[in-house]
C-alpha cells in the first residue's frame, strides 16, 4: 500500500469512527433524558462538565506533544509513554483536593451529585491514560487501532448505559458505564501499543520536565476551548437549577449530533485549503469563498429547520418534563449555522497560518461568556424561569462574534462581495422555506417539515441561482470524497 493510499485509508477510518460514535451519541441522546428526567441529567452533567474541564488540566496538552516526539523517534515510545502515564496520575491526584473543594463550596451535601462527580473522576483518569495510548498510535501511525478502539469505546458506552436504563438502575449506576468504556479503551489500546513497545513504567524527571515544558502551548489552547464549551453548565447550575442544566445539556446533546456534517467536510476540504495558502493568496480567496458558501447553503436550512421543529422534536422525544429544552434548543438552531461556519473558518485561518491570532479569539470568547452567562441566566431563570436559555443565548452571541472576528483576521481579501450576495440569498431562500412549512409545526405531521422544507429550499436556491456552477461543482466533489473515504475505510 502506498503512503498516499494509506493516508487516505486512514482518513476514512477517522471519518467512518466519527460517524459510528457520533449515532451512538445521538441513541443515547433520545433515550436518557426521557428516561432519567432532567434533575438527574443535570446531575450527570455537571459531574462531566467539572471532570472535561479538569480533564484538559491532567492531559496537560501532552497528546499532541506524544504524537510529534514519537513520530519523530518511534525508539523513545516507551519512555514517553511510561513518563507521560505517571504524570497523569500525578495530576490527577492533585486535582482531585481541588474538585472536592469546589464541591464542597457549590453542592455542599447532596449525596447523589457528590457520587457522580466522583465516579466521573475514576472515568476521567481511564480516558486521560487512553488518551496517551492513543497519542501514540497516532504518532505510531497505526490509526486502524485508533479508530477501533474508538469505536469500541463509544459501542462500550452505548450499550451499557441503554442496557442499564432499559433496567431501570439510578443515575449513578449508569454513570459506571463511563467508567467501563474508558477502563476498556485504556485496556484495548495498552495491548495493542506495549505488544510492540514493552511499557517502561519509570519516572524519568528531565523527560517529564521537558514534557510538560513542551505541552503547555497545547494545554493553554485545549484549556481555553473546553473551558469556553462547559462553563454555561456550571453558571446554569450555579444561578439557576440543576433541572436547567438537564434541559441545556438534553438540547446540546441533540445540537451536537448535527456537527458530523462540518467537521466531515472540513477534513476533507483542508489538505486542499493548504494547497491553496501554499499556491498563493488568490488560490486560497478563491478556494475559501467556495468552501464558505457551499457551508453557508448548508446551514441555514439546517439551522432554521431545527429552530422551526425544536417544540415538537422536544415534545415527541423527551414528553412534558423537558418542555423548556424546546426553547433552548430553538435558539440553539440559530447557533448551529455559526457554529458550522465557525468550523470552517477556523480551518481557513489554521490553512493560512493565522493560528496565533485563533487562539487569541478562542480567550476572547471564553472569558466574555462569563459575564454574559452571569447576565443572561439569571435573566432568564427570574423573567422565564428558564435559566437554560440564558445559557443558549449567551453562546448565540459568542459564536456569532467568533464569526466575525475570524472573518476579520482572515487575510484581507479572502472573503468577498459574492459571499454577502450568496448569504443574503441563502437567508432569503431559508425564510421561505421556514415560513411554508411553519404551520406544520403544530400538528402531528410535523415530520412532514423536513422533506418539504428541504425540496422548497433547494427549489429556491436553484431559481434564485445562489451558487455559480463552479460552487456546485465543489459541493458535488465534497461530498463525492466524503463517500468515497468511508468506502475505503470498510474495504
Amino acid at each position: 500500500m502506498t503512503s498516499g493510499t494509506r493516508m487516505a485509508r486512514n482518513a476514512g477510518l477517522m471519518m467512518l469512527a466519527q460517524l459510528l460514535t457520533w449515532a451512538m451519541a445521538f441513541l443515547v441522546a433520545i433515550f436518557q433524558p426521557r428516561i432519567l428526567g432532567p434533575l438527574a441529567v443535570g446531575q450527570l452533567a455537571i459531574a462531566f462538565s467539572i471532570w472535561l474541564i479538569v480533564g484538559v488540566v491532567i492531559s496537560f496538552g501532552m497528546d499532541t506533544h506524544l504524537t510529534k516526539e514519537i513520530a519523530r523517534n518511534p525508539q523513545r515510545t516507551s519512555s514517553l509513554v511510561g513518563t507521560s502515564l505517571i504524570l497523569r496520575v500525578i495530576i490527577w491526584l492533585v486535582s482531585c483536593f481541588a474538585v472536592w473543594g469546589y464541591e464542597q463550596l457549590s453542592f455542599g451535601a447532596d449525596p447523589v451529585q457528590s457520587a457522580l462527580i466522583w465516579t466521573i473522576s475514576l472515568a476521567t483518569l481511564f480516558a486521560a491514560l487512553s488518551s496517551a495510548i492513543m497519542a501514540a498510535l497516532v504518532g505510531l501511525e497505526q490509526m486502524p487501532f485508533v479508530s477501533l478502539m474508538t469505536v469500541l469505546n463509544k459501542i462500550v458506552l452505548t450499550v451499557l448505559s441503554l442496557a442499564l436504563l432499559f433496567a431501570g438502575f439510578n443515575v449513578i449506576w449508569i454513570s459506571f458505564a463511563s467508567i467501563m468504556a474508558a477502563l476498556v479503551g485504556f485496556i484495548g489500546g495498552a495491548f495493542i501499543l506495549f505488544r510492540q513497545y514493552p511499557l517502561r513504567l519509570r519516572f524519568d524527571f528531565p523527560t517529564a520536565r521537558d514534557m510538560l515544558f513542551a505541552s503547555r502551548k497545547y494545554l493553554i489552547t485545549a484549556l481555553t476551548v473546553m473551558f469556553y464549551q462547559q462553563i454555561s453548565y456550571l453558571f446554569i447550575a450555579w444561578l439557576a437549577s440543576t433541572d436547567a442544566v438537564g434541559w441545556y445539556s438534553t438540547a446540546t446533546k441533540l445540537y451536537g449530533t448535527l456537527m458530523f456534517f462540518p467537521v466531515a467536510i472540513g477534513t476533507v476540504v483542508f489538505p486542499s485549503l493548504i494547497r491553496s495558502h501554499a499556491a498563493g493568496q488568490d488560490h486560497l480567496s478563491y478556494a475559501a469563498r467556495r468552501i464558505f458558501n457551499l457551508m453557508l447553503t448548508m446551514s441555514l436550512p439546517v439551522g432554521l429547520g431545527l429552530t422551526t421543529f425544536a417544540d415538537p422534536i422536544v415534545r415527541l422525544l423527551y414528553g412534558d418534563a423537558f418542555v423548556q429544552t424546546g426553547t433552548v434548543l430553538a435558539v440553539l438552531g440559530i447557533v448551529l449555522t455559526f457554529t458550522y461556519l465557525n468550523t470552517i473558518i477556523g480551518q481557513l485561518m489554521l490553512a493560512a497560518e493565522r493560528t496565533y491570532a485563533l487562539n487569541l479569539i478562542m480567550i476572547v470568547a471564553a472569558f466574555a461568556t462569563m459575564p454574559l452567562n452571569f447576565i443572561l441566566v439569571t435573566w432568564s431563570d427570574t423573567t422565564l424561569a428558564n435559566g437554560a436559555l440564558g445559557g443558549a443565548l449567551a453562546l448565540m452571541i459568542t459564536e456569532a462574534s467568533i464569526l466575525l472576528a475570524m472573518i476579520y483576521q482572515l487575510p484581507k481579501g479572502t472573503l468577498g462581495a459574492d459571499n454577502l450576495r450568496v448569504c443574503g440569498l441563502s437567508l432569503f431562500a431559508a425564510l421561505v422555506m421556514v415560513l411554508a412549512i411553519w404551520w406544520l409545526r403544530s400538528t402531528s405531521f410535523f415530520f412532514l417539515g423536513v422533506p418539504l422544507g428541504a425540496i422548497i429550499y433547494l427549489v429556491a436556491i436553484l431559481r434564485l441561482r445562489v451558487l455559480p456552477p463552479e460552487d456546485l461543482e465543489l459541493a458535488k466533489e465534497v461530498f463525492t470524497k466524503i463517500r468515497a473515504r468511508l468506502q475505503g475505510a470498510k474495504s
